[in-house]
Parts: structure tokens; sequence; C-alpha cells
């Protein structure tokens, strides 16, 4: 059986399957119950936010990112 990650960061744009199907994928997947997703991208629109909080993101943070807030809210996820 594979082990469940502490932690996935997924982009909205990813080659193959989009991190908003990944994250609706890993939210129906009750082996993954209460694993931290959140969405890190260059979709910075409001709609795009609203989607990808919709999809179970747990954060959403838009590129390009400051290193001290991506340490804050992994800590806040309990991942820091």
């Amino acid at each position: 059986t594979a082990e469940k990650p502490d932690l996935v960061i997924l982009d909205v744009m990813m080659p193959g399957m989009s991190g908003l199907d990944a994250a609706r994928a890993l939210r129906a997947d009750s082996n993954m119950d209460g694993l931290p997703i959140i969405m890190l991208t260059a979709r910075a629109q409001e709609s795009d936010i609203e989607q990808g909080f919709e999809a179970g993101a747990d954060d959403y943070i838009v590129k390009p990112f400051d290193e001290a807030a991506l340490r804050a809210k992994l800590e806040k996820l309990g991942q820091g």
C-alpha cells in the first residue's frame, strides 16, 4: 500500500491533469482524509481562487510567492 503524504502542493496548470482535478481526486479518496492541499499557482483571478477552494484546497498561494509566507502557511497547516 502507498503511504499517505504529509502535504500536497499542486499547481492549477500541470501537464496531464490539472491541479484542480488532482485535488478533487484526492478529496474523493477516503485514504487521503485530512490531507492538507495547497494550490501554488500563477492563476490569480478571484474565480481561480474560488475554484481552488471548491476543488478542496486548504490554502491558495499565488506565484510569485514569498518564501516566508509559504512557511507561515505550512506552519498553519501543521507542516512547518
